[in-house]
């Protein structure tokens, strides 16, 4: 038997090893008993290697499938008070994705990210009349036009960061820019 003709995947595999394939080839020139005893060896030490490896690699995904289906379990019964939905036990409220926890605003991390903002755009305007221009602008426009020019946001992944409407967006991008062109205007 050739080779090429072999099918089965485990033979395959262990016949990569040059030391197994030229074994291989010795006792099909030749016939010899001994040759065959350390190849039958050989196989059935891969052999063990294999069915380990499948075991272990079988028992790995097993566990993790329990495991994250335990743990999805308990975060169902046990949700956290700010990770419910922030209209849950209202009135007329459909489904919320919004958790109480991110209609929490952090002042600290706001002035922070208005600071990024600003240095970042810095960064990135060269002309100083369009900088100059862009600081006259309110925090919520700088931030659009920080996560749209320079994150290249779209204004619905904008609207759906800021949890307001995409159509809130493109007006006040407009706004900005019909702020920026003025104020580029009357400075050239």
């Amino acid at each position: 038997m050739k080779i090429r003709e072999i099918q089965n995947p485990i033979l395959k595999a262990f016949l990569a090893n040059e030391e197994h394939l030229e074994l291989y080839k010795q006792y099909n020139q030749t016939q010899q008993e001994h040759l065959k005893t350390k190849i039958d060896q050989h196989f059935s030490q891969f052999y063990a290697q294999v069915r380990a490896v499948s075991y272990f690699s079988k028992t790995i995904h097993f566990t993790a499938l329990h495991y994250d289906k335990k743990r999805r379990l308990f975060e169902h019964r046990n949700i956290l008070f700010l990770d419910r939905p922030a209209n849950e036990g209202h009135e007329g409220g459909g489904y919320s994705s919004v958790s109480l926890k991110e209609l929490i605003e952090d002042e600290s991390a706001s002035t922070m990210f208005e600071e990024k903002i600003e240095k970042e755009l810095g960064d990135f305007i060269q002309n100083p009349a369009i900088y100059n221009a862009i600081l006259t602008l309110n925090e919520r426009q700088k931030q659009i036009f920080y996560l749209s020019f320079i994150k290249e946001m779209s204004d619905t992944e904008i609207a759906k960061r800021l949890h307001v409407s995409q159509q809130a967006i493109t007006k006040s991008k407009n706004n900005a820019l019909k702020k920026v062109r003025r104020m580029l205007d009357g400075w050239l």
